[in-house]
């Protein structure tokens, strides 16, 4: 994972709005919980188009898939 300013910045400003750190868990484990859902609808859309992919290539192999040309 790559860290640029703006997530620096972002758990920067979590840290300087978080004196106690019974605040700060709880933040952090939503920020988790969001990135690991966003990471694995990720790998479920690269799934799918890979599916898609595969199909297509079959059925252009097959000469099923007419092009105007």
């Amino acid at each position: 994972m790559r860290w640029d300013r703006h997530r620096l910045m972002a758990f920067g400003g979590i840290a300087a709005l978080a004196n106690a750190s019974a605040v700060f868990v709880p933040i952090i484990g939503m920020v988790g919980g969001m990135a690991a859902m966003a990471f694995a609808n990720h790998e479920r859309l690269k799934l799918r188009i890979e599916g898609l992919e595969t199909r297509l290539a079959q059925a252009e192999w097959s000469g099923g898939v007419n092009r105007a040309e």
